[in-house]
């Protein structure tokens, strides 16, 4: 692909220039050590833990790694971290999925996703999930757990939870930090971003920390239909304030507002085959609107107060999600780019809704005794609507048009749960463990003028494990844990041929066995887990073509993965740091139904998760002259081929390669660094789909970076 434009050939060629003629590299002679496993504080057990002594798969990623990876997104994340995928199409419309299992359909998230202690996900649209963009402004870090989180974080959390952890105001210092990136991408237009954030104390009790973030994100995909290019850019507005309040040592207060906007111009899919080219247009009408506005506002209370035995931690939440945005799908006979268009179904103006309250108490032990518990419970208040405003038009070429969908459907869910989580151990290399956790959630779902139908769904699931350290920071753990997902209800687009007009619950339980080390006084890290988990009543989306065009959710059998996960971290010399993690998975499906037997015969899964997946990243720590410290970084990912579809018509994407880098320099306090991310272009879609869009990644990209920490 040749680069669009005079400034972004401008702006390869200076960040080209600036890699040739760097000055000659100094040997490092006091780069900081590189942090070990040891160091690695996490909350994934609803406690402070050092990562090495949680008895699951955690993967962290810091703030600080984050900014120097140029990571801006939840896409960019799951870069960087074994056995989760992201299929992202812009504008908070994204599909994620953790060990294979994603929530494509369904009530509600089977991937749980917090900022601080507040929920964002809940009640989903099971017609086309478009997930909270929570992005990565100002964060501690971002927690990754994998399996079934049921006990601690409830329905919702079947294959995971991604945490994000935002950074609080501290009363001992006046702070802050601003980032700035420019950067081209090959075909496409240049992007411009800038983050900020500011901590003031304001008294010996109050402080105040401001962050704030602009996005100015070049598109690169084609509008075939007008032939217009570089149609899919978009603009991010983040900001947040977050106030801390601790009169003494026992209490504190933090209240927080986050409100973060993003437009495009246009989705960021293509929907003409082949995908990888990048090609787009409106379905039906290419000359239609394509703009689309993906909003979040978040509001916080969390009270934390020191009992003496206990700490009371409270946490009140309310957020609002509101999209607008085009679905413009494009059906094939088959995966070829020269089969004949069967189907165009253009959903232009998708009103998507929601409104969530939620309301957590959690008291959790303290000390460092043998017996170690955590109590809770959580009640939330979730709201979603959602609504095709111009209709869904349908064409059958060569010229039939149907208008369907112009009634708004809302699913209401009333929730709560209480639960219990505790630990003992006998003798100090051993731990015992395990929850429970009771869940009730109330939905109704209404569908334009037809009766409100609704639900109860109950559930209560668990967790065990044991953990023997073998050695100091060193272990063998093993844990059993299961979760659910409320059953849900469909949509009637033709009232003379009506779906079914409900689907059970899925269920999950999960096994899994790890060692995890921090060896060497920290310069060797290993982390390995096996596991299996179980998928009994899993959704898929079952499609009709005759009499006449049907798509709905439906329960299709029972599907078991198994896989290996690792992670070895190294640091050979104090100023290298160098990583491997991987995965090896495969999944078995059993069909439950003869309609999924038929669109999914034997050998095949609703399931499209790579076999394998491999990252390789390196750091090296040098200085550029005696006051001038500087830095390397190069990453790699390799994610195998995705295999989905259904009935004879299978799709296959992939594989998948992409390579980063960043040099870097500290000159009188400022960071300065050029970047590299996709450098190998990877343009394969993310996901294979049926659905007549295709996700592709953004093609590659060169920038530079400047930074400032006072």
């Amino acid at each position: 692909m040749k680069m669009a434009g005079k400034k972004d050939r401008l702006l390869y060629c200076a960040t080209s220039l600036a890699a040739l003629f760097a000055p000659g590299i100094a040997m490092a002679q006091e780069a900081a050590d590189p942090p070990s496993q040891a160091d690695i504080v996490v909350t994934a057990q609803r406690r402070a833990q050092n990562v090495v002594d949680v008895p699951l798969t955690v993967n962290v990623l810091s703030g600080a790694e984050l900014t120097k990876r140029s990571v801006t997104s939840l896409q960019d994340i799951a870069d960087n971290v074994p056995g989760l995928d992201v299929f992202s199409q812009g504008g908070g419309k994204q599909l994620i999925q953790i060990r294979g299992i994603n929530s494509l359909r369904g009530t509600s998230s089977l991937v749980g996703i917090y900022l601080d202690e507040t929920p964002l996900t809940g009640s989903q649209d099971g017609f086309y999930p478009v997930y909270a963009d929570a992005g990565t402004l100002d964060l501690a870090r971002v927690e990754v757990l994998k399996g079934p989180q049921g006990t601690l974080f409830g329905e919702g959390a079947m294959s995971g939870v991604i945490r994000y952890v935002t950074n609080d105001p501290k009363l001992d210092r006046i702070g802050g930090t601003i980032d700035y990136s420019l950067f081209a991408t090959d075909g496409g237009r240049a992007s411009a971003q800038m983050k900020a954030a500011l901590n003031l104390p304001l008294s010996d009790t109050l402080a105040v920390r401001f962050a704030g973030e602009y996005q100015n994100n070049g598109g690169w995909l084609e509008n075939v239909g007008t032939g217009a290019r570089n149609v899919n850019s978009s603009q991010i507005y983040d900001g947040r304030v977050k106030l801390l309040w601790q009169p003494d040592s026992r209490l504190r207060v933090v209240g927080m507002v986050d409100i973060r906007h993003n437009d495009e111009d246009s989705p960021s899919y293509a929907n003409i085959l082949p995908y990888d080219k990048g090609l787009y247009r409106h379905a039906i009408d290419p000359h239609g609107r394509t703009s689309g506005v993906s909003e979040l506002d978040l509001y916080s209370l969390r009270v934390e107060y020191d009992l003496g035995f206990a700490e009371l931690m409270s946490n009140t939440a309310h957020s609002r999600r509101y999209s607008n945005s085009n679905l413009d799908q494009i059906y094939y006979a088959t995966n070829d780019p020269a089969a004949p268009i069967t189907l165009e179904i253009a959903n232009t103006r998708y009103l998507n809704k929601q409104s969530i309250t939620s309301q957590e108490l959690r008291l959790t032990s303290k000390g460092d005794g043998p017996f170690k518990w955590v109590l809770g419970g959580i009640y939330k208040d979730d709201d979603l609507l959602r609504h095709f405003l111009d209709g869904a038009e349908l064409l059958y070429p060569p010229s039939t048009t149907v208008t369907i969908l112009q009634e708004p459907i809302r699913t209401t869910s009333k929730s709560w749960a209480v639960y219990g989580d505790a630990s003992y151990s006998p003798f100090r290399q051993l731990e015992i463990g395990g929850g429970l956790r009771y869940s009730h959630d109330d939905r109704s779902f209404t569908d334009g003028t037809l009766p409100t139908a609704s639900g109860t769904f109950s559930r209560v699931t668990y967790r065990a494990f044991v953990k023997y350290d073998v050695a100091r920071d060193a272990n063998l753990y093993f844990n059993i844990g299961n979760g659910f997902r409320s059953g849900g209800f469909n949509a009637v687009v033709n009232p003379a041929f009506p779906p079914p007009l409900s689907y059970a619950p899925e269920r999950s339980m999960a096994y899994e066995a790890g060692f995890k080390a921090s060896l060497l006084d920290g310069k060797l890290g290993v982390n390995v887990a096996a596991f299996q988990q179980y998928y009994r009543g899993q959704v898929y989306d079952r499609v009709v073509l005759t009499p006449v065009f049907l798509q709905y959710t439906a329960n299709g059998g029972n599907t078991r993965i198994r896989g290996v996960e690792w992670q070895l971290t190294a640091s050979p010399v104090r100023a290298l740091r160098l990583s491997a993690s991987g995965t090896v998975m495969g999944s078995v499906f059993v069909a439950s139904t003869p309609e999924a037997e038929v669109d999914f015969p034997p050998g095949t899964s609703p399931l499209a998760l790579p076999k394998y997946s491999l990252q390789l990243s390196a750091n090296y720590g040098f200085n550029w002259a005696a006051s001038i410290p500087g830095y390397f970084d190069i990453d790699f990912n390799h994610k195998d081929k995705l295999v989905g579809g259904q009935g004879v018509t299978r799709i296959v994407t992939g594989p998948q390669s992409f390579l980063g880098a960043s040099l870097g320099a500290t000159v009188e306090g400022l960071d300065i660094a050029i970047f590299a991310r996709n450098l190998l272009n990877e343009h394969s879609p993310y996901y294979p789909t049926l659905g007549g869009i295709g996700a592709v990644p953004r093609p590659r990209q060169i920038g530079i970076r400047l930074g400032k920490s006072f």
